[in-house]
């Protein structure tokens, strides 16, 4: 037997009646809920954005390739530490 409904529909016959849709649990938490556990605010966030603003991001760019080419080993080590414990992060909050 194949289970062809949408699990995330709120009349989902495994999910009780009272219990709120995946989508809408989402939107109302999502990414703002995970970075206010993290004790990042909206106004930090504004904040960020404002100093995001005035930055040169051509020349950033250019710096980290310039770092990128000299030391490889170096931004691979540093992508695999994120990629880790981004897996982490999704572990911990997925509980």
């Amino acid at each position: 037997m194949v289970d062809t409904l949408d699990p995330t529909s709120q009349f989902h016959p495994y999910q009780p009646q009272e219990a709120v849709p995946q989508r809408e649990m989402v939107s109302q938490g999502g990414l703002s809920k995970i970075l206010g556990k993290l004790g990042i605010d909206q106004t930090r966030i504004d904040a960020m954005g404002g100093t995001l603003h005035n930055m040169d991001v051509r020349g950033q760019i250019e710096k980290a390739r310039g770092l990128a080419r000299k030391n490889p080993g170096l931004v691979l080590g540093g992508l695999a530490a994120l990629v880790i414990g981004a897996g982490l992060l999704r572990k911990r909050f997925s509980r």
